[in-house]
């Protein structure tokens, strides 16, 4: 490849980052803003400093013309990847100022900027991050000139933006190698398949059904929706339980129950106009298509409107395969209880489908296991900014440690396209699978690079049914499942790619193909479509399709004359020992992420709002201390704080086993919970019965509550208390998420007398619930037990409880507590 090949290429991956970072998928030159950069600097070995003024870019970009400091520039690039820079320094992006501001501060927008902050700096060599984000949100506030790369660099709070040469030559020469070794997997595939093609047996597929039309069944649509009682962050925030909707497509006048295919849609995409389903029912097949509302097109826009808080939620992982699994379960159930669906579904033959996130998922349910050592491997360090896909599977790195088997024994064959799969999975995870399974690729697929996401992983199958189907050329949306670009629309033409018309009909008859061939009585009929030699045939100008059942890592490493940049078949991953030398501020200061786990049943510690949002006093603490950790620790990009749900009865394991660094909510300190500590308090509180004001007298503590209903809720402090001063109490136990709700709700409704919890758990919950606080009283007035709260840390690290110690007594703590408990939730107990 030649030097100026390399120089565009290596152009137009910076172009793609540049689109994703924004995550949004048209200038007229005026005065320049009081403070902002006026030239890019390179700094070169021995040949010292190089810049080039933004001035001169927005000339060219405005008139075309190159100036006498850009023509040093300029001749070096060839005229096609001008014309791509061109392109890009006139592109203006529609999107507001607010947009912006969400989508950088979201976890992945922080991920990548941040990484990008390493290459374009400020002087000291400081990592740019807060300069771009400040300069991507004031040049989207522009009314006049919106959001252009030119504006962006006229908004840069410096007058030099400082470029970090020697990562630019690092990345670029990295870059180069790799896609050098993509084009030589791409042409080792392709020699492979020539290799099939040659030993099957010849077949005159025209005379074949083409799968690629509709098929001649007439079907109908319904639409399911029932609930799902897990914990899943939604369009309106986090709750404890959802609505799952699935369109659900019938075949018609069936001589017997239909297999089913359930399809998993992209992340940020949405279940309707889905014309894979449609193919699929229109050949006799049954199709369910779920809303995966945790990271569907509705979630990310209320992300970006500032209605939910949590870009994706880690637990998307986990939720997305339980929605397919939950999804069975009710078709089960419909099944067995009403015999119209009995005679339309075979529920002994599912298949499972989706594209990119949605292909992730599939790989789940069909036995792929996340791999958390491999996830913790590969989400370090800067290959971030080469594989985009990694933003999102490096979320996965906060799922709290456990052995997740989220495979569902009814799928008997899977199909993902365009899959993230390198680090969730890795080789360990991937081997899992036994079913059938057909992996579909694009070989320009900027998203989830197809090397790393899907040729290697192909390899790492075990099952001995497996296929990889290679479109060439083919973006990461070549096979799109809807028939509108809803979610898309903004998305460059190098990132879509402009073959839908091909790779669309192609994708929809291969699925025809393999789930009639694994999931249909006459398999016989379809296997040949699933072959080398059915895809030469198909193959046109537009779009090659390669299709192979075998690779071999000896294949790839002959055609690139050599090992490859990364291994193809990397060493297995180890969970790494934990150091014991390595204390919570150091793995914080390596990691800039501040774990934390808080209630959500806890009002006003930690709580979900009447808008869902998960708030409270430990929420804002948690914030406060981030911020003056990255003062301490000199972290100048910040800190992240990766927020977990604790309860009662996993509080403190969550602390015990490392998953968070503290947990913060109402915790009486106490001397005999094992392998934790506790901070200095920061509240005072004591046990109090929640009574109806008019049936005060009936709950005498005098006459020791005998008899008395008194809720209370399971392993507490208070539950100890009352089996011990009033054990001739009638306890009503709550307990979970929604203990304390309820319990309110059942003095209010007159099923239980009192409800015994801490005073200011009492006075939370009867806000939170509208009750007039004429109308209930706390007894005694003064608590009869004095219970101080403090936050739960680890054993054995006195530096991080002396630092949460010092900040709790600190003005930034202070100012925390005088919001929630002065002004919102005033209890102050001064004797």
């Amino acid at each position: 490849m030649g030097k100026k090949a390399k120089q565009a290429r290596f152009f137009s991956l910076l172009s793609a980052g540049l689109f994703l970072s924004l995550g949004i998928v048209h200038m007229a030159l005026k005065p320049k803003p009081a403070l902002g950069a006026e030239r890019l600097i390179f700094s070169l070995p021995v040949l010292g400093d190089f810049s080039i003024s933004v001035d001169s870019l927005e000339v060219f970009a405005k008139e075309g013309k190159i100036t006498r400091d850009f023509n040093f520039y300029a001749k070096r690039l060839d005229q096609k990847t001008l014309a791509q820079l061109r392109q890009v320094l006139q592109k203006r992006f529609n999107v507001s100022h607010v947009t912006v501001s969400r989508l950088t501060k979201m976890a992945m927008g922080e991920a990548l900027l941040k990484r990008l902050g390493q290459v374009i700096q400020m002087e000291g060599n400081l990592n740019g991050f807060y300069g771009i984000r400040s300069a991507l949100i004031l040049a989207a506030a522009d009314e006049e000139e919106g959001l252009t790369v030119i504006n962006v660099m006229r908004n840069f709070p410096r007058k030099d933006v400082r470029i970090n040469t020697d990562l630019i030559f690092q990345l670029a020469n990295e870059l180069t190698t790799l896609l050098e070794y993509r084009d030589a997997t791409v042409a080792a595939i392709a020699e492979s398949a020539e290799n099939e093609a040659s030993e099957e047996p010849p077949l005159d597929f025209s005379q074949m059904p083409d799968l690629r039309q509709p098929g001649a069944s007439d079907f109908v649509k319904k639409t399911l929706t029932f609930e799902i009682g897990d914990i899943r962050q939604t369009k309106i925030g986090l709750s404890g339980s959802y609505n799952l909707d699935v369109d659900i497509y019938l075949p018609e006048n069936t001589s017997q129950p239909a297999p089913l295919v359930v399809i998993s849609h992209g992340f940020g995409s949405y279940r309707g106009n889905n014309t894979l389903a449609e193919h699929l029912a229109s050949h006799g097949l049954a199709v369910a298509v779920p809303e995966h509302t945790g990271s569907d097109i509705e979630y990310r826009a209320a992300f970006l409107r500032g209605e939910v808080g949590t870009d994706v939620s880690p637990i998307e992982y986990l939720s997305r395969p339980s929605d397919i699994t939950h999804l069975l379960d009710e078709l089960e159930r419909l099944v067995a209880t009403d015999p119209d669906w009995a005679k339309r579904l075979n529920l002994d033959r599912v298949g499972v489908t989706g594209n990119s996130f949605g292909g992730t998922a599939a790989l789940a349910v069909a036995g792929a296991e996340i791999n958390q050592a491999r996830l913790d491997q590969e989400c370090q360090g800067n290959n971030l900014i080469l594989n985009p896909s990694l933003l999102l599977q490096c979320r996965a790195t906060y799922l709290p440690p456990a052995n997740y088997n989220l495979r569902d024994p009814r799928i008997k064959a899977a199909i993902a396209a365009h899959p993230l799969t390198s680090a969730i999975y890795g080789p360990e995870g991937m081997s899992k699978i036994e079913i059938p399974t057909l992996i579909v690729a694009g070989s320009e697929d900027l998203v989830t690079p197809v090397v790393e996401e899907q040729i290697h992983p192909f390899i790492w199958l075990k099952t001995p049914k497996k296929y990889l189907t290679l479109l060439v050329p083919g973006t990461h949306f070549t096979t799109s499942l809807q028939s509108d670009t809803k979610g898309t629309e903004a998305f460059p033409e190098f990132l879509l790619g402009t073959n839908y018309d091909l790779g669309r009909p192609y994708f929809y008859g291969l699925s025809v193909a393999f789930f009639k061939a694994y999931l249909g009585d006459r398999s016989e009929d379809y296997l040949p479509y699933l072959s080398s030699s059915y895809a030469q045939a198909i193959s046109e100008d537009g779009l090659g399709v390669k299709m192979i059942q075998s690779l071999t890592p000896g294949q790839l490493e002959s055609a690139y004359g050599g090992n490859p940049p990364h291994p193809i078949v990397p060493e297995t991953a180890v969970a790494s020992a934990p150091k014991p030398e390595e204390t919570v501020l150091r793995e914080i200061q390596r990691t800039g992420v501040l774990k934390v786990a808080m209630r959500r049943d806890a009002i006003p510690f930690g709580y979900l709002d009447d808008h869902r949002q998960w708030t409270g006093y430990c929420s804002d603490l948690l914030s406060s201390l981030a911020q003056e950790l990255a003062k301490k620790l000199n972290i100048p990009t910040g800190i992240e704080v990766v927020k977990l749900p604790s309860t009662l009865e996993n509080r403190f394991e969550l602390v015990q086993n490392k998953t968070v660094h503290l947990e913060c909510g109402p915790n009486t300190i106490r001397e005999d919970a094992e392998g934790v500590v506790f901070s200095n308090p920061f509240f005072v509180t004591g046990t109090q019965f929640l009574v109806e004001t008019s049936k005060t007298e009936a709950v005498n503590l005098n006459r020791k509550l005998t008899g008395v209903k008194t809720g209370v809720l399971r392993n507490t402090t208070t539950e100890q208390f009352l089996q011990e001063r009033y054990p001739d109490a009638d306890p009503v136990y709550f307990q979970g998420s929604t203990g304390t709700s309820e319990a309110v709700q059942a003095v209010a409704s007159g099923k239980i007398d009192a409800f015994a919890n801490d005073g200011i758990l009492l006075i939370g919950e009867t806000v939170r619930q509208g009750l007039g606080k004429d109308n209930y009283t706390l007894v005694p007035q003064q608590p009869l037990t004095c219970d101080f709260y403090g936050t739960i840390l680890p054993e054995g690290d006195p530096q991080w409880q002396k630092t949460v110690n010092t900040f709790i007594s600190s003005k930034q703590a202070n100012q925390a507590w005088e919001k929630w408990f002065t002004d919102s939730f005033p209890y102050v107990l001064l004797d």
